[in-house]
């Protein structure tokens, strides 16, 4: 009973994140998982909710265990992490666009892939060894300063473009086309940009600008709401005297 309870509340909780206005939504998602990171029962109920999209599947003759991973992506395709002990920690996908496997793999992402056991096509990408920009000490420093986040934003832009055109070049003209908030992750000093999902993937004759990349990167992370200062709450009245 007390499962079913704590699923329903966090259901009502998803639905409120997912209510939340588009510039907000990713640091209503960061609220929301602060708050169950701080409570062991929900970390439980969530646990168990997930363990029942657990599978396993054999792909170039190895064993792999996956979890429905609690991020999902834009290609509509589920996400899975793998949890066994090779490849740990690595992303596995089924239902991927030839484009998307081709530019992965040009990227040097991909670590396994095939039909597997299961009989779809599995691709195995290898774990970033970036993280969100909100994990980052760089970008903690400067939450709750307006002037220097904004001016994060503009480095944390400035570092996707430059890795946009660098992978152009590595990947033989594959733009990876979606330098969003959760595809773009950085060191933890943000002095260097990883960028993620290719499921947007685009091949072109031509270098993509890095001026363009850089403003269309810096308008999806400013309207992510990352710089958004909270205002303290109002002072309560003063207690009238009897």
């Amino acid at each position: 009973m007390r499962f079913t309870f704590l699923l329903s509340l966090l259901s009502c909780l998803v639905l409120f994140v997912c209510g939340a206005p588009v510039n907000q939504r990713v640091l209503a998602i960061r609220e929301l998982h602060d708050l169950i990171q701080r409570s062991p029962e929900f970390q439980d109920a969530l646990v168990r909710l997930w363990r029942r999209n657990d599978i396993v599947i054999k792909l170039e003759g190895k064993e792999y265990h996956l979890s429905l991973h609690s991020k999902q992506g834009n290609s509509g395709s589920p996400v899975y992490i793998v949890t066994s002990a090779n490849l740990r920690g690595d992303f596995a996908k089924t239902s991927y666009s030839s484009n998307e496997f081709i530019a992965t793999e040009a990227a040097g992402e991909v670590a396994a892939h095939g039909r597997a056991s299961d009989g779809k096509q599995w691709m195995i990408i290898k774990k970033s060894p970036g993280m969100h920009i909100t994990d980052t000490t760089a970008y903690k420093t400067v939450k709750g300063h307006q002037a220097k986040c904004e001016e994060l934003l503009h480095k944390a832009a400035n570092l996707a473009a430059k890795e946009t055109v660098a992978l152009w070049q590595k990947t033989h003209g594959w733009d990876q086309n979606d330098p969003n908030v959760e595809n773009v992750l950085f060191d933890d000093h943000m002095t260097k940009a990883y960028l993620i999902d290719w499921g947007m993937a685009k091949k072109t004759p031509h270098a993509p600008s890095e001026a363009a990349v850089q403003a269309e990167s810096l308008r999806m992370f400013s309207a992510s709401g990352l710089c958004k200062t909270i205002p303290p709450p109002p002072k309560a009245p003063p207690k009238k005297k009897h």
